[in-house]
């Protein structure tokens, strides 16, 4: 037998004795992993509590504001046309678009040579009038004493007397003398007409006439706009009118007072406004309540650090709303799915609450019931949420909330 092993082997070589070597202690080791393999050991659930952070609620007053979107108007725009013809002999060397104009400051002139002309005419006639007037006065006075020896004699009816006291031609004399007086008067507003004056404080928005040019009735010279007034009209929600004070003769004609903003971040710049007016109809999209805010020196015209407004911008608006008393604020960020907050109550659990704000604003939402001072609203978002859950309060976070209104 050994000897036919050992035939075998010679047969087989060293070759072949090397893999069946370690496929039999690969047997053997896999037998003893399996004879010594770990066995797991249960042990018993440990309920964990979220780490939270939270922030101290407490009631207070609150001023409120109503943020809208405005776009910036003219309160005065004016197409300025000649209220009489002719050629034009002078212009002013700020009546250029963008020139400003004060109030009563001639714009341009036109030829008043044939209005001074009528001017005299017509003051040759009133002279005239004036002249029959005291002629006529004369005839009346020796009238009246020939009616009194007439009268004596022969008496008279009361027509006759007319007649003969001559009082329709008095009459005549008077009349003529009002009309020519009434004439003088319009050739010198005329003449005065002749000299093209702004009717407020403007700016020129754009140029129609210019030297040499011959005026019509009815022709524009120019398109004005008042600069000591802007509008902004905004679009407010119909529910938030409540809170907007209107001028009416109850409260003295004086709107809510109005922020507006231009630019944007470093370039950001406020200015005041004041609510003017609430138009009678609402928007025909968005079913909007729409408001004047009036906007007083738009251009800094008078002074002023803020960025003049251009008419046609589009302008971020805060309205003052009023006070709210006695309420929370709870940041935005706080508030949850289905208008819900979470509130950590003393023992250490979690409370889901609903709530019913009475304000928004683009940082905060305000309550007026359902919330106490004192409480811990949760500020850390909850995986899980689960009412009556276990957490664990971060102490070094708690806060207390305030508003920046």
């Amino acid at each position: 037998m050994t000897k036919k092993v050992m035939y075998y082997v010679k047969q087989i070589g060293l070759k072949g004795i090397v893999p069946l070597l370690i496929l039999i202690m690969a047997v053997i080791g896999a037998k003893a992993l399996i004879q010594n393999k770990p066995v797991a050991r249960k042990k018993a659930p440990v309920a964990s509590a979220p780490l939270i952070n939270v922030a101290k609620l407490n009631t207070g007053d609150y001023q409120i504001w109503t943020p809208v979107m405005g776009t910036v108007e003219a309160a005065r725009e004016i197409s300025l046309e000649p209220q009489v013809s002719g050629r034009v002999i002078s212009v002013s060397d700020t009546f250029i678009p963008g020139g400003y104009f004060e109030k009563g400051a001639e714009i341009l002139r036109i030829d008043p040579l044939d209005y001074e002309l009528a001017v005299k005419e017509q003051a040759a006639v009133v002279t005239d009038a004036e002249y029959n007037l005291k002629v006529e006065s004369g005839h009346q006075r020796v009238a009246g004493r020939e009616w009194k020896l007439l009268k004596k004699s022969s008496g008279g009816t009361s027509q006759e007397a007319e007649l003969a006291l001559r009082k329709p031609h008095l009459q005549k004399a008077e009349a003529d003398l009002a009309s020519a007086k009434a004439k003088l008067k319009q050739a010198r507003t005329d003449l005065a007409r002749t000299r093209v004056k702004t009717p407020f404080a403007c700016m020129v928005v754009s140029k129609d006439a210019d030297l040499g040019a011959q005026l019509s009735l009815n022709e524009s010279i120019a398109t004005l706009v008042g600069t000591d007034e802007f509008w902004v009209m905004v679009s407010v929600p119909v529910d938030r009118l409540t809170h907007i004070k209107i001028p009416t003769a109850k409260n003295g004609f004086i709107g809510s007072k109005a922020r507006i903003f231009t630019g944007i971040a470093e370039d950001s710049h406020e200015r005041e406004g004041q609510v003017l007016r609430l138009l009678p109809s609402l928007e025909s999209k968005g079913r909007m309540a729409r408001v004047i805010i009036s906007v007083k020196d738009p251009l800094n015209l008078h002074g002023g650090n803020a960025n003049p407004l251009l008419l046609g911008s589009y302008v971020n608006v805060s309205i003052d709303s009023g006070i709210l008393k006695n309420a929370v604020a709870i940041p935005r960020s706080a508030v949850r799915d289905n208008n819900t907050i979470w509130i950590m109550l003393d023992n250490g659990t979690l409370d889901i609450r609903k709530i019913e704000p009475v304000w928004r604003d683009q940082d905060y939402v305000y309550l007026a019931k359902g919330i106490a001072a004192g409480e811990k609203l949760v500020i850390t978002d909850i995986s899980a949420p689960l009412q009556g859950m276990n957490l664990r309060e971060n102490v070094r976070s708690a806060k207390k909330v305030e508003s920046n209104g």
